[in-house]
């Protein structure tokens, strides 16, 4: 993913969360690799907020697919718990199947994560769809 397309969702997320007068949040955008390429916490961000953020896009980027997706795999019981255990227990970044970890996607193709923490799950999931959606004519 490049920078500036990691920046300007991260911007947009900022000015979605702002706009809708959310609690202060969290927000990280991962490459496909899982490197960081914008993270953000705003003043007030309780300690856990990033790395939560962070474990829901790494979540996102590592599965394929949105945490509101795995978190629906979960609560159907169509994966167990101990699967998400096991992921867990091996991602360096973490593994958090709740809604707020979106994927990035360029020409069809994930390009990258982001993931929010701070709000409500449904809330970070917004901030997050947002995000997506403000920046979607810029760099699809």
């Amino acid at each position: 993913m490049r920078f500036d397309l990691a920046k300007a969702l991260g911007d947009a997320a900022l000015s979605s969360a702002s706009q809708r007068g959310l609690p202060p949040l969290a927000i990280v955008i991962l490459d496909t690799g899982a490197h960081v390429k914008f993270a953000a916490t705003q003043d007030g961000a309780g300690p856990l907020r990033y790395p939560i953020a962070l474990a829901k896009a790494n979540a996102a980027i590592g599965m394929g697919m949105s945490t509101r997706q795995l978190f629906s795999l979960f609560e159907g019981e169509l994966l167990p718990d101990r699967f998400s255990n096991a992921i867990s227990s091996v991602a360096t970044h973490g593994f958090a199947p709740q809604p707020g970890g979106e994927l990035v996607m360029v020409d069809g193709l994930p390009v990258g994560a982001i993931g929010i923490s701070g709000a409500s799950s449904d809330q970070d999931e917004a901030i997050a769809l947002a995000a997506l959606q403000s920046v979607k004519q810029a760099f699809v």
